[in-house]
């Protein structure tokens, strides 16, 4: 999505009121974006945009997806110390002593520990093996250089799988003669199309790329 700081809020308090309204008394509130002006903007805007679309609720606390499932976690189970995001993109939260953070000179918290935010999808070594595949997939990104590991994972699986195919339909005509027009479009295969069943490859090939009668070896 791309757009303004205004659309993004709006976006998100009308899909807001639309689970309300659908979920009716069964509801009860708990305590791929490029966005152009998101940088500095008081999240605290999505209280006015809920206000507009006529949603009685208000955003109190704002939580990173990785940290709020480590809280989730030890909500539940005091021994959990390690949360781990494998979707959309990839990251990491640890529970670590407070003595043990060289960068915080603040003053300590009561338990002794503070949660520590990875953000390991934009970790680069030169230990991280990257193919041509990876470098042009970073290139075309909205974000080029950055959350490298994370494009090598989550949203970005079927387009990395698109790229590869669409090589093997030019160099050695894996699909005929005629490269299909639909495997030039970036984007049309999305990760969770991926499979390791022959018989869905074949109806996704078929569904969405229009590719119609392929061998169980080209399937392979």
């Amino acid at each position: 999505m791309v757009g303004s700081s205004e659309a993004l809020f709006d976006y998100i308090a009308a899909e807001l009121a639309k689970f309300v309204a659908e979920e009716e008394e069964n509801f009860h509130p708990l305590p791929g974006f490029s966005i152009d002006d998101m940088v500095g903007k008081d999240v605290a805007e999505l209280t006015k945009a809920m206000q507009r679309q006529g949603i009685g609720m208000r955003v109190s606390a704002l939580v990173n997806d990785t940290v709020g499932t480590l809280a989730g976690g030890r909500f539940s189970n005091k021994d959990v110390s390690i949360a781990v995001i494998l979707g959309t993109g990839t990251n990491a939260a640890y529970v670590e002593r407070a003595q043990a953070i060289p960068k915080w000179h603040g003053p300590l918290p009561k338990s002794g520990e503070m949660v520590i935010n990875m953000e390991w999808g934009n970790f680069r070594s030169s230990h991280l093996p990257l193919i041509e595949y990876d470098h042009a997939m970073d290139t075309d990104s909205l974000n080029p250089g950055e959350q490298i590991f994370e494009k090598i994972s989550g949203m970005y699986l079927g387009e990395i799988l698109r790229r590869v195919l669409l090589r093997m339909a030019e160099e050695a005509a894996i699909f005929g003669d005629e490269v299909p027009p639909k495997l030039k479009s970036s984007f049309i295969l999305r990760t969770p199309d991926t499979s390791s069943d022959l018989r869905v490859v074949g109806d996704k090939l078929k569904d969405i790329l229009e590719i119609s009668n392929t061998s169980l070896k080209t399937r392979r």
